[in-house]
């Protein structure tokens, strides 16, 4: 059901801004997947949220995010614009599992400067009803200070459909990919200079392709995953032709907006 459901960003003027006709376009709008991914184990990446979001333009959506602290998370703005509600499952790499830990929302930030034209500053905040216990499968993750540069491996992880033709609107089992960043300079050849602002930074679909365009928006992009995990970019976009085309995936850089997180969230 998610899988074709449109919420309307006004995006249509990107189009014309892309040098080579590719759209960026977020992931909540076209359901969330995930191409030649790797299955999670339990406690490994215990940062990881699914938010189930409300709002007046869609009944239900499936984003991603991370745990910043017992009681916030950190996601995409185009995942908070609107939201009127969210659940928040934490706690499982199952995410229909009895043994999540549950929550709800009781406050959304959506950075002042977000752009749903162009998806600059796509970035956003939730804090949950109460704060969250601590154990092996529910950590926070420490947030980048420092920008980050290219040819860095970071991973990225989300629940998603595992190909562009895959009925499921979901995956059961939290899924992750590894991809590497590139030069702002080479993704601008993709989508323009407009939308490659130096909050953005693009990751490689690799060889063979595995799409970052794999879960939900709003997915937290790791650097270290295995050794020392740190949040270094929040999920944003695809290309608008689907995550099955070798074409770079935008993030927004965490340690560009470092003030605006901790202004809001004392993080």
């Amino acid at each position: 059901m998610l899988r074709f459901l449109v919420v309307l960003l006004s995006v249509s003027s990107i189009w014309a801004a892309s040098l080579d006709g590719l759209k960026p376009v977020p992931v909540k709008d076209i359901g969330p997947r995930i191409v030649n991914g790797e299955a999670a184990e339990e406690g490994q990446l215990p940062w990881q949220v699914a938010i189930m979001g409300r709002s007046a333009a869609v009944p239900l959506y499936l984003c991603g995010g991370a745990l910043i602290s017992d009681e916030w998370v950190l996601t995409a703005g185009h995942c908070v614009d609107g939201a009127r509600s969210a659940t928040i499952y934490s706690g499982s790499v199952k995410i229909d599992s009895p043994n999540r830990t549950v929550s709800q929302s009781t406050t959304f930030i959506l950075h002042e400067e977000y752009d749903g034209v162009y998806l600059t500053n796509d970035i956003g905040l939730i804090k949950l009803d109460k704060p969250v216990t601590f154990n092996d499968n529910i950590q926070a993750i420490a947030l980048a200070e420092d920008e980050l540069g290219a040819d860095v491996a970071v991973t990225v992880s989300g629940w998603g459909s595992v190909s562009d033709n895959d009925p499921d609107p979901y995956a059961e089992t939290l899924y992750y990919i590894n991809v590497s960043t590139i030069e702002n300079s080479d993704c601008v050849r993709t989508y323009g200079s407009q939308i490659v602002y130096p909050g953005l930074v693009c990751t490689a679909t690799g060889d063979p392709l595995k799409s970052p365009c794999l879960g939900d928006s709003g997915a937290p992009v790791v650097a270290n995953a295995d050794t020392d995990p740190l949040h270094v970019a929040v999920f944003s976009f695809v290309n608008g032709y689907g995550c099955e085309y070798p074409f770079p995936a935008g993030n927004t850089r965490t340690a560009y907006h470092r003030d605006w997180i901790r202004e809001n969230t004392g993080i």
